[in-house]
């Protein structure tokens, strides 16, 4: 399919500007490719470094940087559709345009943390919904009365309370009846 793309937009530009201009145009594209290559390399490189060095997420650095390498690798391929895509990549304008595309892409690949370590606390927008119903939370019937016991001092416990008790309603075993 690439190919048979590639094929069809080399003869449409050979039809239309000839096949001198047309040889003309692949090694420009070419030449600004590598020259991009060296450039948005060197860039990238450098916006990856201040955002870890400022302790911000570099994830809009590297996916700008993507963008502008991945760009200029098309460029110097030979092929009328990879220039076109590899210009998309490496024109400011449409970069900023498929920067939100190729984070969106990001998010869908990877796990909500390293999402967040990558691109920093992220903003969750949701619709609007119909109110739940409200929790009921707790009640004085949930509560469960104790006491704090100190590690010095040994708390009263409920056996305690029944050998009290007992020792002071019972003067002994019952007999058996």
């Amino acid at each position: 399919m690439y190919l048979l793309a590639e094929l069809a937009a080399f003869a449409g530009v050979v039809m239309a500007i000839g096949i001198g201009w047309t040889i003309v145009v692949f090694l420009a594209t070419g030449l600004v490719g590598a020259v991009l290559l060296r450039v948005n390399g060197v860039k990238a490189m450098r916006a990856y470094r201040e955002a870890i060095l400022e302790r911000k997420p570099p994830g809009q650095a590297v996916v700008t940087g993507v963008l502008g390498v991945s760009g200029a690798i098309l460029l110097l391929l030979p092929g009328i559709v990879t220039d076109v895509v590899g210009l998309l990549c490496v024109l400011p304008g449409t970069r900023s345009l498929l920067r939100p595309l190729v984070t969106r892409f990001l998010e869908k690949q990877m796990d909500s943390p390293t999402m967040t370590r990558f691109f920093g606390p992220r903003v969750v927008r949701t619709q609007e919904q119909a109110q739940p119903p409200p929790d009921r939370g707790f009640t004085t019937e949930d509560v469960i009365e104790g006491e704090v016991v100190d590690d010095n001092t040994r708390a009263r416990t409920r056996e305690d309370d029944d050998t009290t008790t007992r020792s002071r309603h019972d003067s002994g075993p019952k007999p058996l009846s």
